[in-house]
């Protein structure tokens, strides 16, 4: 009997979340043999018949004018973008259908996220509630559609930058269970930001363990599946052009207090079980 190959689970809130946070861990282990997978958990489009809000049309409008797309079709753009990304790091794509933030609204018809401050704030007590646990749903399925025999590891947002929807799979993330062996990455670009992964971590309040793995290497594939994210670089980085030099200097940074290594990648181990404050 052929032995399977291990599972790699990489959870991605977004569109580009793989290639942006853990690119290169992705490519590393397509290449040592694992079989990897890329979930983009809010991946459904905006929901028809419904009037947009006017902060999710402003999104839309940011997206538009980077990839040429009109509002019907920037679901569609974003999803070719993040096929042509995970075909270079050589991982197969799962969509789940959950709608982006700001296209959410709660059982009384309100949009639960209309600004940057709620999109970076606080979770809604009725997804943290009802949602969660859908997520963790749909994950265990993935897994299991795809043949996990014991041997999996899965790849979740530590929440760095406090993106509601990070924080949402962080959490689903947390009701995984040992056997999935999770391991967190840091939310790129928002880790990169003073301060910001220092008062995650702080946040937590629990023992975390810091994981390198050199990307050297793969620094010109992550990059390369980063660029094509063409919708989203102007607003990451300010400007294409900015991406390859920031994306190098972050990983230079991550790798400055490891002998013989001059760029990486870091992921954190958690206890198994703890309750957040």
């Amino acid at each position: 009997m052929v032995e399977q190959a291990p599972l790699a689970i990489f959870l991605s809130p977004h569109f580009d979340d793989i290639a942006l946070s853990c690119g290169g861990v992705a490519a590393r282990l397509s290449r040592m043999g694992a079989r990897c997978v890329g979930i983009t958990v809010f991946a459904a489009p905006a929901p028809e018949g419904v009037s947009l809000s006017p902060y999710a049309v402003d999104m839309h409008d940011k997206w538009e004018k980077a990839s040429g797309a009109t509002v019907q079709a920037i679901n569609d753009v974003r999803r070719d973008e993040e096929r042509a990304a995970l075909r270079l790091l050589n991982m197969e794509p799962v969509w789940l259908d959950f709608p982006d933030a700001p296209y959410r609204r709660g059982e009384d018809g309100h949009y639960f996220y209309t600004s940057d401050v709620d999109l970076f704030g606080k979770i809604a007590g009725e997804e943290r509630r009802l949602l969660v646990p859908k997520i963790v749903a749909e994950i265990r399925r993935v897994v299991a559609e795809h043949g996990a025999r014991g041997r999996v590891r899965v790849f979740a947002p530590l929440g760095v930058g406090h993106h509601v929807d990070h924080q949402l799979v962080f959490l689903a993330a947390r009701r995984l269970g040992p056997r999935y062996g999770v391991l967190y990455y840091e939310d790129y670009p928002y880790a990169a930001r003073p301060g910001a992964l220092e008062a995650r971590i702080a946040e937590l309040g629990m023992p975390v363990q810091p994981r390198l793995t050199p990307v050297t290497d793969m620094i010109g594939l992550k990059i390369a599946a980063i660029a094509r994210y063409k919708s989203q670089l102007d607003v990451l980085f300010g400007s294409s052009d900015e991406m390859a030099p920031a994306v190098r200097g972050y990983a230079q940074m991550v790798a400055q207090d490891a002998p013989l290594v001059q760029m990486a990648e870091r992921t954190w181990s958690l206890p198994s079980s703890y309750t957040l404050g």
